[in-house]
């Protein structure tokens, strides 16, 4: 699938985003399930063949948005929870998959997020542009953090130049991830306005996330090429790109989706 950053910020968009999000962590997750684990292997391919089907309608902008709302809300809970069900047997080595548990926990904390931003819709409940960044950069960086990690992971150790930029990028990003930790106490309620401080580090952080993002981008041609020695899936790149796009843009739209 190839690399989308341009969806709009209506309904359907941020359906599309969030229930694309959880289809292709399916479908990384379909890699690295044991075929010995059929029961595993058949219950996330139905996840993933639904939540397929519902991203690609919200993409074509068709259908009633209450009915298509519903679904999204109904596919990520059942997803999280086959997750979440993983995740215990696996910490009790009762399931055999290749998925390490910090990435499923990182999925399962996506599923979360969006079940939070469905309640948003649904609600119609609003967020200040303060609380907005706060929350983002909190959720966002640690995800980038990860993604930083997993790149190490899926990349040969042969490729000593790429592994020392990833390594410098890891340490940018923890340092962002504790400040932005650091803010969510420092700068308490009532936040009824973005200050000075909290401006400067957004302003960082979408810097530090463009870059990210075209690192990714430039990251993921090599692998298509067969150009980097690596065992990633063949989109993960993309993927994670789009996710950095996702947050330096609602950071410049001081938005919470």
């Amino acid at each position: 699938m190839p690399y989308t950053d341009n969806y709009d910020r209506d309904t359907f968009g941020i359906i599309d985003f969030w229930v694309r999000n959880n289809f292709e962590h399916g479908e990384f997750f379909d890699r690295e399930i044991s075929h010995h684990e059929m029961e595993l292997a058949r219950a996330n391919h139905q996840m993933v063949q639904r939540m397929g089907g519902i991203f690609r309608q919200a993409e074509s902008k068709s259908g009633d948005i209450v009915h298509l709302l519903n679904e999204a809300k109904s596919s990520t809970h059942e997803f999280k929870d086959l997750l979440l069900h993983t995740m215990d047997k696996a910490l009790r080595c009762e399931v055999i998959i290749s998925t390490p548990v910090s990435l499923l926990d990182h999925m399962i904390r996506e599923a979360e997020e969006a079940q939070q931003v469905f309640k948003l819709i649904e609600t119609g409940a609003t967020v200040t542009p303060a609380d907005a960044t706060i929350h983002e950069n909190y959720f966002w960086l640690r995800q980038m953090l990860d993604h930083l990690i997993f790149i190490s992971h899926y990349v040969d150790a042969s490729n000593y130049e790429l592994h020392d930029e990833v390594r410098a990028k890891t340490k940018k990003f923890e340092n962002l991830f504790l400040q932005a930790n650091a803010l969510r106490t420092i700068i308490r309620h009532p936040r009824n306005e973005i200050s000075p401080i909290l401006n400067t580090f957004n302003q960082m952080v979408i810097k530090e996330a463009k870059a990210l993002e075209a690192f990714k981008l430039e990251l993921s041609e090599l692998i298509k090429a067969c150009a980097a020695v690596t065992t990633a899936p063949p989109n993960l790149l993309e993927h994670i790109a789009r996710e950095a796009h996702h947050l330096w843009r609602n950071l410049e739209e001081k938005v919470v989706f």
